[in-house]
């Protein structure tokens, strides 16, 4: 995953630039109904940390982390928000969040690191926490023509991850999934999932 990461460092400036605008108010809208007024949320690839950002403009308390140090850099510099330098499947809180956030970011890693990243859910949300995913559908396995490494989903392997997670049955469920197209225009649709810490019915 290390070209993915020099991806990032290499063209953070470019990169932010063209993401620190995408509006996704839905998605904050759906997502932010499962998370308890002023909650702690955590961005975890939060790029240009334009979704911490808003989130802390609506009154949450939220903060980042991203593998990428540049992008960090450019974060904490604009926004004003904490991120820390971590890779997500890496990554245990001190103490267990409302939320995690995780837009776009899952598809960069390895099976092996998205099991671990569910897997740390146990010690990074709070019973009753939600957590929001989006991944691309639609895509090749493997490493696009700027070097990152780009993994496609389905259904079945979101499905199949969270289980694994919830084999004690104090892990996540899912309580939705939906789909949005793409804002490039590109035949690739996004695959977003909401689930929950214990099974929380809403």
């Amino acid at each position: 995953m290390n070209s993915t990461i020099d991806y990032y460092n290499n063209n953070a400036e470019e990169y932010y630039e063209q993401t620190v605008n995408v509006c996704f108010q839905e998605l904050y809208y759906r997502f932010l109904k499962y998370i308890p007024e002023g909650g702690r949320i955590m961005d975890a690839g939060c790029g240009s940390g334009r979704d911490a950002a808003a989130f802390c403009r609506l009154g949450y308390r939220a903060e980042g982390i991203d593998a990428s140090e540049k992008l960090a850099d450019l974060a904490r510099k604009n926004h004003g928000i904490s991120v820390s330098v971590c890779s997500i499947e890496d990554w245990t809180a001190a103490e267990p969040f409302d939320g995690i956030w995780c837009c776009a970011v899952l598809l960069h890693l390895t099976d092996r690191q998205i099991t671990r990243f569910f897997a740390n859910l146990r010690y990074n949300l709070r019973p009753g926490g939600a957590l929001f995913i989006s991944v691309k559908t639609g895509i090749e396995t493997g490493y696009d023509d700027k070097g990152r490494y780009m993994r496609n989903f389905t259904e079945a392997d979101i499905r199949t991850f969270i289980e694994k997670a919830n084999i004690s049955g104090n892990g996540p469920e899912i309580k939705k999934i939906w789909y949005t197209e793409d804002s490039t225009g590109r035949d690739v649709r996004w695959m977003n999932i909401i689930a929950r810490m214990d099974g929380v019915n809403v």
